[in-house]
């Protein structure tokens, strides 16, 4: 093999950076990939009883690293507390040591005894459909949920039966809805093509680096076949 200056072979740093390209390259796209899938995923609204904010069609997508949830958060959860076997998207309107209450006849549902302002409800109407008074203190570590659109919504106020006055443990929520400009999710959308275009790079620049080295074996062949041997 023909050594180069410093006593490396030709194509061998494209070669060494290659290997890096392709390992960077698949590490971002695993990360993109895997991590958008397991721990932002997007789910499409299946119904319209969370209009306005998100209505039937629409794209969800959701943090499962979320460490907790609070009020007006909207999250997707696994409906078994309420007998069902499915994952369903509300909105905390309560948490562990809250007081919802609804008197027929009110404008607004009460948290801790003051009116509540829900300006994301569909038409401004926070009661429509509401199926009677409730009082609910919500117990530690579970939340209270309600839909948006509140005339079209199978919430906790039909569940006070169910489960500890219609409430679900904390504990069944698997995802708080994001923007879609939230960073971490900008950041693992970005790693995908990102780590696609490092291993298009790292790809051809193997390539390359292999054939360099190809054409220095091929030369150094020449070369030995050329040059006359001594005392013939």
């Amino acid at each position: 093999m023909i050594v180069g200056t410093q006593g490396r072979g030709p194509g061998r740093r494209l070669g060494v950076a290659a290997v890096v390209l392709l390992v960077l390259g698949g590490v971002l796209s695993c990360v993109g990939g895997l991590g958008g899938h397991f721990f932002m995923p997007t789910r499409v609204m299946p119904s319209d009883h969370m209009r306005p904010s998100h209505p039937a069609g629409g794209s969800m997508v959701f943090n499962s690293l979320a460490a907790g949830v609070d009020r007006g958060d909207v999250v997707l959860f696994d409906a078994a507390a309420w007998g069902e076997r499915h994952l369903s998207v509300e909105r905390v309107i309560a948490v562990g040591g809250d007081r919802i209450a609804y008197t027929p006849g009110d404008r607004t549902l009460t948290l801790n005894g003051r009116p509540l302002d829900e300006p994301y409800v569909l038409n401004g109407e926070p009661v429509a459909g509401s199926p009677g008074a409730f009082s609910v203190k919500v117990p530690e570590g579970r939340l209270f949920l309600l839909g948006d659109n509140r005339g079209n919504s199978a919430d906790s106020r039909y569940r006070l039966e169910a489960a500890d006055g219609g409430t679900v443990p904390q504990s069944a929520v698997k995802g708080a809805l994001i923007d879609e400009d939230d960073p971490l999710l900008v950041g693992l959308r970005s790693a995908v093509p990102a780590g696609g275009g490092l291993l298009l790079l790292g790809a051809v620049s193997g390539i390359a680096a292999l054939r360099l080295r190809r054409r220095a074996v091929t030369a150094a062949a020449t070369t030995a076949d050329t040059v006359p041997v001594p005392g013939v």
